[in-house]
């Protein structure tokens, strides 16, 4: 029988409405996150401010947006996303309506700063769609999320080359935009069905998962991705223009056509993730990333610079999209917040080096450095996920209950390699949770299973990573196996190790059926993905069946 979890199912509409509304107070908040740097130059003739003086201002904001993730992550799992995300609309339009007012450096400088306020939606967006959503759907729904940031990118530099309006009424129509949103946010926005936030989300669980591997990995995709975001909407029509000598205008429409098929890859980054390894399409985004920015880094002519930049937008949403599935598909909903908050800040926090880079280096009339690092990024990005590529996928998601048990029993669960494969880390975070409260064995299927024993094992090597106070061995054995080796697995058990048993073909099921039968298992579980319910244990004997064996 499927063993479904017993949490209610979010209709649609609800589901729906979170995630429109979710998506447009990123973009709002996203374009106000920016909007220092554009305007830096009516503020530097306000102010008597020189080039690298307003270049450096505009850089604050995205400062403060970094540190303000985390404590806006682990309050939204604390009060939920209906309260933070409207109090941070809330200062965010009063952080505006100061930049309207304000006169002299000094109070510029401090306004700058609490405008990186708007950098906290980021947490808060993600941890109500994430509760909004069915686990087989989050992963799809945040890529749709992930849109918004380059949606916002797009449309903050099409209306500074279309619309003219007076600054000063320009801030107060955005602070206006900022509080009716506000109020549309705590009007609709409801966190759930799915697990609610909680009392007890600590200060401490920021810094637990800073030591996770997921969130080493998770990062650095999410600073090479984002962060190249970020650089196209500050510098490239001003790359455009300088190097190809196009009026800032058309410049300014070329750079928003690019980042408009940059966003709308970030859904097609999600889907992908859904039939293909994650790890495979990040490292094909990056590859084709590096090489276009190196091309790029060297001005060169139009009919090969034009060619690169048709591929960076596309290949940046791509993998800005896949990193947010990855976050939705693994991320426990209870801790959502704080997961986002985390990731966010540290992979931001990487991604600022080249925007200070290209600001050094673009007020000069040179963007060949802060180019060549963005490449470099994304090749070290894509050359440890190559080195990496047989068991990183298993090692990329955060500890989640996913299968429970009431009390402890000894379990085997079968897995079929070609089934799991693009889900290797939603199976390796359940097989963990899995392993706290039961004796657990694993027979795994794959038709060379002597290929990828070992540590290069993606899911041995991946249990090792979630469980490093647990020993996790692979055995391979035969097709059926011989009774030395079922009595090895027992021993194994006894031992309190967990055996992964690797065995050739398609169907692991008959040979889970024996080793449970020898080794007196209380159930036989196989993990199947369900595209609703996520990943979803189906029970294969009852537990009866097994004893009288």
């Amino acid at each position: 029988m499927l063993m479904r979890s017993a949490a209610p199912a979010a209709s649609r509409s609800r589901a729906a409405t979170t995630l429109a509304v979710a998506v447009v107070g990123y973009m709002l908040h996203y374009w106000t996150w920016m909007l220092v740097g554009p305007i830096g130059p009516q503020l530097a003739y306000r102010h008597g401010l020189t080039p690298s003086t307003w270049a450096v201002l505009g850089l604050a904001p995205l400062v403060v947006g970094v540190v303000v993730r985390v404590p806006a992550g682990v309050l939204t799992d604390r009060y939920g996303a209906r309260v933070v995300l409207p109090a941070v609309s809330v200062a965010t339009a009063l952080a505006v309506l100061a930049l309207a007012a304000v006169d002299g450096l000094s109070g510029l400088l401090v306004v700058a700063c609490a405008i990186g306020i708007a950098g906290a939606a980021l947490p808060a967006g993600t941890a109500a769609v994430v509760r909004a959503f069915p686990a087989g759907r989050r992963g799809m729904a945040l890529s749709v999320f992930a849109a918004g940031m380059g949606t916002a990118a797009a449309s903050g530099v099409v209306s500074r080359a279309l619309l003219h309006v007076d600054r000063a009424h320009g801030l107060l129509i955005l602070a206006g935009a900022l509080l009716g949103f506000g109020a549309l946010a705590a009007a609709l926005l409801r966190d759930g069905p799915y697990p609610q936030p909680h009392q007890g989300t600590t200060w401490s669980a920021a810094a637990t998962l800073l030591h996770r591997p997921a969130t080493r990995y998770l990062a650095v995709w999410y600073g090479v991705s984002g962060g190249g975001i970020v650089t196209l909407d500050l510098y490239l029509p001003g790359y455009l223009h300088r190097t190809y000598g196009i009026d800032r205008t058309s410049a300014m429409v070329l750079a928003a056509a690019g980042m408009f098929v940059g966003a709308a890859a970030g859904p097609f980054g999600g889907w992908l993730c859904r039939h293909r390894t994650p790890t495979t399409v990040l490292g094909t985004c990056f590859s084709a990333l590096a090489g276009s920015l190196l091309v790029l880094a060297f001005d060169p002519p139009g009919w090969v610079g034009l060619p690169a930049l048709a591929v960076v937008a596309p290949a940046l949403g791509t993998a800005f999209g896949s990193v947010l599935a990855l976050i939705g598909r693994t991320a426990p909903p209870a801790q959502s917040g704080t997961i986002a908050g985390v990731l966010g800040a540290v992979g931001s926090a990487v991604a600022l080096f080249p925007p200070l880079l290209l600001t050094i280096g673009g007020v000069g009339g040179s963007y060949t450095i802060g180019l060549m690092l963005l490449a470099g990024t994304a090749i070290v990005g894509g050359s440890s996920l190559r080195a990496r590529r047989t068991w990183i996928g298993a090692a990329v998601a955060f500890p989640a209950p996913t299968v429970v048990a009431a009390q402890s029993a000894t379990t085997v669960v079968s897995l079929d390699g070609r089934q799991v494969r693009a889900y290797l880390g939603d199976v390796t975070a359940a097989l963990a949770a899995l392993a706290t409260r039961h004796e657990l064995a694993v027979v795994y299927a794959d038709p060379d299973p002597s290929g990828g024993s070992g540590l290069g094992f993606p899911l041995v090597a991946g249990l090792r990573q979630h469980l490093p106070a647990h020993t996790v061995l692979a055995v391979t054995a035969e097709t059926p196996p011989h009774p030395h080796e079922t009595a090895a697995i027992t021993a194994m058990i006894d031992a309190g190790t967990i055996p992964v048993v690797l065995v050739a073909g398609t169907d692991p099921t008959p040979i889970a059926m024996l080793v449970a039968a020898a080794v007196d298992a209380d159930q036989v579980l196989q993990l199947t993905r369900d595209r609703v319910e996520g990943l979803i244990p189906y029970q294969r004997t009852p537990v009866s069946g097994l004893r009288a064996r």
